[in-house]
């Protein structure tokens, strides 16, 4: 069993120091607070590193290694649900925290997260709380993870919390999948249209023109046969501009989309844009729902909750009604009123929150309406994606018989005019 060192006050005021045996640091807190103290300084009691500590289950097991060179987060979203899983699992087989860190440092593959992985270790041993090793690192643990794990540390429930947290980001991951795999099939179909377009403008086509010029002249030519032939030649002489119009208008759109005024621009696009619309909308209530159903699961006050909820919504107007709905429960009225008022949440959405605050079941009700919403946002993927593809293909079909026609006219006036002759 680890022991803890502490400092606490006890009923009159004065400051006790001495060391208790738990299996957690917030186990080792309920012991103190059980012996009617309050705790102010908990830390794991330092053991040397030997080969016999190794062999007894405590003390450091992990090799210190230098830091290694990486831009952006160290780990994805889909790695980052399976070390919280591990690690969920791992406590509530009764490992302690930091033994559990130990043991999936052992595991990982990934030397930039093995390192961050031992640094959470170092910050723990040096009295540091999980969340608060957790914050040096915000790229890798965000927000709601910190907070996530803070919840779980005050309520000496680390281990469930982190259990939801998994789970949490394994159904997120899940949708971010089926999004992924429901915008391949279109987007390749569409690479591959605009391939085959510009190959026949650039390579066939202009091998026609000077037989049609010659046979016809510009006069009798087909008018279709003139405006893809002008087109045909625009883009052989001013590739370069094409090009360099179609990278810059993306370059400039990422640039605006940062822009206060361009995100929200944007942002108002996924939200009515015809056919994506409804699509985006239930996506963010499945955040919405998903998101604040774990945070209250997890015993974060509800005020807190909502701010975290909001960070993570990823749409300034989602967030907007979000702290709409914060500063409305401040002021003592319920969620599902506030959420109708913002007309970006549907009824059906604000009708079962207001059956789970009344019964006083709001976290389940929450996830019960995350899971509806998850249905939706895949049937509704389903029938876009129907519908998207016939359509790409018929656009092809169109494009490509336009610029056969503008071919095989010509020819017909040639030999129109052969036989009259």
């Amino acid at each position: 069993m680890p022991k803890f060192k502490f400092i606490a006050i006890d009923e009159s005021g004065r400051e006790r120091r001495g060391m208790i045996e738990a299996s957690s640091r917030s186990q080792a807190d309920k012991q103190i607070r059980n012996y009617g103290m309050t705790p102010a300084r908990v830390t794991p009691a330092r053991i040397e590193s030997t080969d016999t500590s190794s062999e007894s289950g405590e003390g450091t097991r992990v090799k210190p290694m230098k830091k290694p060179l990486y831009f952006g987060s160290a780990v994805n979203k889909k790695a980052l649900a399976e070390f919280t899983r591990k690690l969920a699992t791992l406590l509530q087989a009764g490992l302690t925290l930091l033994r559990s860190l130990e043991v999936l440092v052992d595991q990982e593959k990934n030397p930039v997260f093995r390192w961050i992985l031992i640094q959470i270790c170092d910050s723990i041993q040096s009295g540091s709380t999980f969340s608060d090793a957790l914050s040096k690192f915000p790229k890798e643990f965000d927000f709601l993870f910190v907070n996530m794990a803070r919840a779980g540390e005050a309520s000496g429930m680390l281990e469930v919390s982190l259990a939801r947290l998994a789970l949490y980001l394994e159904k997120t991951e899940r949708m971010k999948a089926r999004l992924a795999a429901a915008m391949t099939y279109p987007s390749v179909v569409m690479g591959i249209s605009t391939l085959i377009v510009i190959g026949l403008l650039i390579f066939v086509v202009p091998s026609f023109e000077e037989t049609f010029v010659d046979q016809l002249g510009p006069a009798a030519m087909p008018l279709l046969t003139v405006y893809v032939l002008g087109v045909s030649e625009y883009l052989l002489e001013n590739w370069y501009v094409v090009f360099g119009s179609v990278v810059g208008f993306v370059i400039l759109s990422r640039i605006f989309g940062k822009t206060p005024v361009g995100r929200s621009f944007f942002d108002w696009l996924k939200l009515r844009f015809l056919g994506f619309g409804e699509l985006f909308t239930k996506i963010y209530v499945v955040r919405f729902c998903r998101t604040l159903g774990t945070l209250i699961e997890s015993e974060v006050p509800i005020l807190e909750a909502l701010r975290i909820t909001r960070e993570g919504c990823g749409n300034v107007h989602v967030s907007g009604a979000v702290d709409k709905v914060r500063r409305k429960v401040t002021d003592g009225e319920g969620i599902a009123s506030t959420l109708t008022s913002t007309r970006i949440f549907p009824t059906m959405v604000s009708s079962m929150i207001e059956v789970g605050e009344e019964t006083g079941d709001l976290p389940d009700m929450l996830n019960q309406v995350a899971d509806v919403y998850d249905e939706e946002v895949e049937n509704s993927i389903a029938s876009l994606t129907s519908i998207v593809q016939p359509l790409m293909i018929v656009l092809l079909a169109i494009v490509v018989v336009l610029i056969v026609l503008a071919l095989f006219l010509p020819f017909v006036e040639i030999i129109r005019s052969l036989g009259a002759g």
